[in-house]
């Protein structure tokens, strides 16, 4: 233990002796002159200053008891141990402030346990310290490049900091990073890192401790979770299908739900409802979760008749944790979609060309080779397999991509997308006979339309051309076999790939050799067909606290004219692209968005909107497994109950300093106020 003042200026400890001064200017004695006429007098008087004389050196060293320690609490001082040598020590403080910090735990929020142990790590430092602040949400912010002796600020970011509802996608580099921090530091110096977290298994289940926390560099865990589990319903997921429904279309909205229950605590047995909000329709269903918790509710609605965007939120009951119990989708209703047919000519589309022309809800376009322009539907002829690579990007887009192979040249494309390295060769009028076809799902959702109505006149039609047996066998996984053959070919096969759908349309697309096309119910089920198989998934939306909002300007408006607003109302600060030829001006927000409905308008006009949802890994609020901690977490109690190694403990004294010179000036009042005995006569 020793004793060191955190203020330098020594020299107030002259106030001390300020009573004394005064004392002795006081007392200053007069010169002597004798008068026979008050002789008897001044006995009296010196009896009297005898008994006088120990008040006043009482009340003197009162007085000067209580500047001396008025003086010594402008300095600062602090009691304590001292264990990080003559260059002081470096603390650098990782903060969890993720989504799941924001839950209340027993009688307290975990993010204000967590900033409070911060705290009072923070307040043990000594004069020649050092300390780094990192957060967790989002990507991982360090406050300082490295230890700084700001503790004043750091305490200021500290106060502002608040748990964010968004998941870490780097506590791995955040704890490395910071570790490099400590082994960098001068000689002379020690450091120790300080994890403060409720280590939520959706974070810290993929971190790995070993790898990123070296032996060298000493580590304290906080954990400031004081149940290892806490109950809690989340809305996980929402999506439409079709993503982007055509004006008056029947659409299917499905909202998953998970309940993360505690043993013994009733909740799993509790029923829910879900309610969707779509424009001015509002529909509530109970939902029925199954023994792992998880459950789905499906809504049949149509879209609006209006073209534009279509708002759609999911929500359920609120609970403790009520971030997570809604979640938004933003749709565009669209007049049209966007059809692209890759052949080399018009021809060579054959009647299927024909037919996408006339459907009334496509924007068919023929294109030589695809284009950058992205397309609802591709419906490529004779691909080869050098046109794989291009497949799988569209792919990988939300592009639903129809293959029809070319039956006269040898077939690799679909194989190859399909991971079979095998080629395959066309049966054109095998023994100059014919086939036809057979539905082979009837009740997949393609045939729904025609419930009632006899198709056997276009299943009967002259099939002369088609690849052969083992095209398709086995068919790979989470394919479905819609049409095939009366030999059990596969004709016409769905296959989900990424977050796009491939149709592979094992037909001739000729009247020569499929004489389907004269059948008038040939465009209905094509069109069917594509619009059954489009993706259901939209673009994947901005990730909570890491995305930044982007949103392309009209060409008939001025960036600077359009507002970002938060559903609350806030106005979110943005910045324009650099303008390039051709090409439409981008707004990005400057910080990344929060869950939350965001719109871009102008006045009061909407020109737009983007939903931000809760990260679903931040639902379940459960702890990871502390065994593999390099050493054991203290809980937040513990923590400030016990003296961990390298962080100081100390006492500040000057509290108890001001106290004792308010004692001492209220000693020195009640002292004054004492009556004094009248000398006898």
């Amino acid at each position: 233990m020793m004793l060191r003042f955190e203020n330098p200026l020594w020299w107030l400890m002259l106030a001390a002796a300020v009573p004394v001064i005064v004392h002795l200017v006081a007392r200053a004695k007069p010169r002597e002159r004798r008068f026979s006429s008050i002789a008897f007098l001044l006995e009296l008087l010196r009896r009297h200053a005898r008994k006088s004389r120990p008040k006043d050196w009482l009340l003197l060293l009162l007085r000067t008891l209580a500047c001396a320690a008025l003086a010594a609490a402008f300095l600062l001082p602090v009691i304590g141990t001292d264990q990080g040598g003559r260059g002081g020590k470096a603390l650098v403080i990782v903060l969890d402030n993720t989504a799941s910090m924001g839950a209340a735990d027993g009688q307290q929020v975990r993010m204000n346990q967590a900033i409070a142990a911060a705290e009072s790590a923070v307040r043990q430092l000594g004069p020649n310290d050092s300390v780094n602040l990192v957060t967790l949400a989002g990507y991982p912010r360090f406050l300082f490049d490295r230890p700084e002796s700001s503790r004043s600020m750091l305490l200021r970011e500290l106060a502002r900091t608040r748990s964010v509802e968004a998941s870490s996608q780097g506590i791995s580099e955040a704890l490395a990073a910071a570790a490099e921090q400590i082994r960098e530091l001068p000689e002379g110096v020690s450091g120790e890192l300080l994890i403060i977290s409720d280590f939520q298994a959706g974070n810290w289940d993929a971190v790995d401790f070993a790898s990123v926390l070296p032996q060298e560099v000493p580590v304290t865990f906080v954990n400031v979770a004081q149940s290892q589990q806490l109950a809690n319903t989340a809305v996980t997921h929402l999506s439409l299908h079709p993503a982007s429904p055509l004006p008056g279309q029947e659409v299917t909205a499905t909202v998953h739900l998970r309940r993360f229950a505690v043993a013994g605590d009733g909740s799993a047995d509790e029923g829910l409802s879900v309610t969707l909000q779509a424009g001015d329709l509002r529909l509530t269903q109970p939902c029925a979760l199954s023994e792992d918790g998880t459950g789905e509710v499906q809504f049949k609605l149509e879209a609006p008749q209006k073209v534009g965007e279509w708002v759609l939120r999911a929500e359920t009951e609120a609970d403790a944790f009520p971030a997570d119990n809604v979640r938004s989708l933003v749709a565009e209703v669209r007049d049209k979609l966007d059809c692209q047919v890759i052949a080399v000519d018009r021809a060579q589309a054959g009647f299927m060309m024909r037919a996408l022309e006339n459907t009334p809800f496509l924007r068919t376009l023929h294109v030589p080779s695809p284009t950058e322009k992205h397309a609802d539907f591709v419906v490529w002829n004779a691909p080869r397999a050098a046109d794989v690579p291009t497949i799988q990007r569209l792919l990988a887009d939300g592009t639903t991509v129809l293959l029809a192979p070319d039956l006269e040249h040898e077939t690799a494309c679909a194989p190859l997308l399909l991971g079979r390295e095998a080629d395959y060769r066309g049966e054109l009028r095998v023994d100059g006979g014919f086939r036809t076809l057979k539905v082979a799902a009837p009740d997949d959702a393609v045939f729904e339309l025609f419930r009632g109505t006899p198709l056997d006149a276009l299943w009967a039609s002259e099939q002369y051309a088609r690849v052969g047996r083992g095209f398709l066998d086995p068919l790979p996984p989470g394919a479905t076999l819609l049409l095939s053959y009366d030999d059990g070919v596969p004709a016409l096969v769905r296959v989900p790939q990424g977050r796009g759908c491939l149709l592979i349309w094992n037909m001739a697309v000729t009247t020569r050799d499929n004489r389907m096309g004269y059948s008038p119910l040939f465009l209905p089920m094509l069109a069917e067909t594509l619009l059954q198989s489009r993706v259901s998934e939209l673009r994947p939306e901005p990730v909570a606290g890491c995305d930044l909002l982007e949103w392309s300007v009209p060409g008939n408006r001025e960036a600077r004219e359009v507002v970002l607003s938060h559903e609350t109302g806030e106005a979110l600060e943005t910045s324009p692209s650099p303008p390039r030829a051709g090409q439409a001006v981008m707004l990005r927000s400057v910080q990344p968005a929060l869950p939350g409905l965001y719109s871009w308008s102008v006045g009061s006009e909407i020109l737009g909107y983007t939903a931000v949802n809760f990260p679903a890994e931040e639902s379940e609020l459960r702890v990871t497994d502390l065994s593999r901690l390099p050493q054991e977490a203290h809980s937040v109690s513990e923590s400030a109950a016990s003296s961990a190694p390298l962080i100081p403990q100390r006492l500040e004294l000057w509290p108890w300093l001001l106290a004792f010179a308010l004692l001492c000036f209220v000693a020195e009042l009640l002292l004054c106020r004492m009556p004094q005995r009248n000398p006898k006569p």
